[in-house]
């Protein structure tokens, strides 16, 4: 379950919330504890632990992503193993593309083309190093402070070079975002990416995709034969130039495509509803590759667009907020298929117009207050949790509080409740303590009691090396033994235990040793009178 790492500390890192589920890893809400700021851990899910193939996708997701070096590329900041657990430390951005069209819907065509330029920005830095993306789409485009497009995930990346494509008849992606030649399985060249960039912005303009449904042969069957629906069928709105543009991204025949990202940067640019370049920006496009940065401020002619974008963005924000902030900056498995929201449709509402102001002539009348219905109070129970007096305490996976904590809570059908020691390993299983309350009834006092305990290392040096070493609870519960051949330190919950060494043909030699956060008991070399 991703929820055993809430709550750990990683490395340097203390997991404080997850963010996301990916075919191969599960991604946390992290802060870094030197620098004291938050970031995004990924960290390779345990049964893949040890797999050749999944270490080796892991590390090159985080080497390929580490050398390309842009403002629209995320930046990875770490990467390491702790207690068997691979990471990779990235910045930490609170929304993706595909999260804000779930809550928000279709964006002003303005606001898409910026996102596009973005998008392209980073591709053009990416092919210049030899790497197609492969897997473009809102999941994997991440939304900074400013609303800029932040390419994530090279997890499906893949170099260009001579001799390391491999297994080129692989079929790899997202089957909704599939370049016609990715659905074949044939290579592919940074073209088949700019398809990719095609459905996306197709789908942030219109709010659907080019092909749906739920059988992915038959969505990767439409890339290959079926032309897209235009997207001014969609929306009229959409202006005829950019609808020319998407048509182009979205040919069949990699060669009627535009060339190469840079390019596209170009044709985006030159839309009538393109950002406005004119405040000291360098020049976009053909004629470099650098990194840049595309934040124009919003041009006053369009304004309207820009406040309603912003009100929007806002209300997604605050809504993705109460859902529990389960933004996924990693992509579900590559085969698998999410149907997209619908549209929504504003209903406006009008308010009656005041009553016309009374005349002289006309006498004063009374006027009844209205008597407003009153509110329902709220059905909630009472929930105090108490646990160890450095553990964090998690209520439905959000941290509320340090050693004790109580609050009336709204009746739910299950309320999750968790106690973590923040600075156990991971793989201190007394370190976690969670729980599930059900059949809650509004006006119920409940006190929960979740005991945790840390862990601390114990070593020792035993002869001969054959023995074996038991530590059996002085106050009961899980005995826990070992070879002195195997290790010299075992790492052990907090407690008092009875050290016992036994080997064939010699005294057993027993002794108290006190696990605390200090570490053990210093347990002097023992060598045992065999016989």
């Amino acid at each position: 379950m991703p929820e055993r790492y809430l709550g750990r500390t990683i490395g340097k890192y203390r997991v404080t919330r997850h963010l996301g589920t990916g075919a191969f890893s599960w991604v946390y809400e992290a802060v870094d504890l030197d620098l004291e700021i938050p970031v995004a851990l990924k960290i390779l899910r345990p049964e893949f632990a040890g797999q050749e193939v999944a270490e080796s996708r892991f590390r090159k997701e985080a080497a390929t992503a580490a050398r390309l070096r842009h403002p629209n590329i995320v930046t990875v900041r770490d990467v390491g193993q702790v207690d068997g657990a691979a990471f990779v430390a990235m910045d930490l951005y609170p929304l993706t593309l595909g999260r804000r069209l779930a809550l928000v819907g279709p964006l002003p065509e303005t606001e898409v083309v910026r996102l596009g330029i973005g998008m392209a920005a980073a591709l053009a830095v990416a092919h210049a190093s030899q790497i197609v993306h492969r897997d473009i789409k809102p999941d994997n485009i991440l939304l900074d402070q400013d609303g800029d497009a932040i390419v994530a995930d090279f997890g499906l990346a893949r170099a260009l070079a001579a001799g390391s494509l491999g297994d080129t008849n692989q079929v790899q992606g997202t089957p909704h975002y599939f370049s016609p030649e990715q659905a074949r399985g044939k290579e592919l060249d940074g073209r088949s990416d700019l398809y990719s960039v095609g459905v996306t912005l197709y789908r942030a303009a219109t709010g659907r995709l080019p092909f749906e449904g739920d059988d992915w042969y038959a969505v990767a069957r439409c890339h290959i034969e079926t032309p897209p629906r235009p997207p001014r069928d969609l929306v009229p709105e959409l202006t005829v130039e950019f609808d020319a543009l998407v048509r182009r991204l979205l040919a069949k025949d990699p060669a009627d495509r535009i060339p190469n990202a840079v390019q596209l940067v170009d044709a985006l640019a030159a839309l009538p509803t393109a950002p406005d370049r004119s405040a000291g920006l360098s020049r976009l496009g053909s004629n470099t590759v650098d990194a840049f940065r595309v934040s124009p401020p919003v041009p006053s002619r369009w304004w309207p667009a820009a406040a309603i974008l912003v009100v929007g963005g806002v209300i997604g924000w605050m809504a993705w907020e109460r859902q529990g902030g389960d933004a996924d900056p990693e992509p579900a498995p590559a085969i698998t298929v999410a149907a997209d929201s619908a549209r929504p449709v504003p209903v406006p509402v009008d308010s009656p117009p005041p009553p016309p102001p009374l005349a002289a002539s006309t006498p004063a009348t009374t006027v009844p207050p209205v008597k407003r219905p009153v509110a329902a109070l709220p059905r909630t129970v009472r929930v105090e949790v108490t646990t160890l007096d450095s553990a964090v305490i998690y209520v439905d996976n959000r941290q509320v509080g340090v050693g004790r904590w109580s609050a009336d809570v709204a009746v739910s059908p299950r309320l999750s409740l968790r106690a973590v020691v923040p600075d156990a390993p991971t793989t201190c299983r007394t370190a976690l303590h969670d729980t599930v309350l059900t059949g809650l009834k509004a006006g119920q006092r409940l006190a929960v009691d979740l005991p945790v305990r840390g862990c601390a290392v114990v070593r020792y040096r035993v002869e001969p090396r054959d023995a074996r070493v038991q530590f059996v609870p002085v106050d009961g519960g899980r005995a826990y033994e070992t070879r002195a051949d195997s290790v010299e330190s075992y790492s052990l919950p907090w407690g008092r235990y009875l050290m016992r060494i036994s080997a064939p043909y010699c005294i057993v030699f027993s002794d108290t040793v006190v696990v605390n956060r200090r570490g053990g008991d210093a347990v002097v070399p023992r060598k045992l009178v065999c016989s």
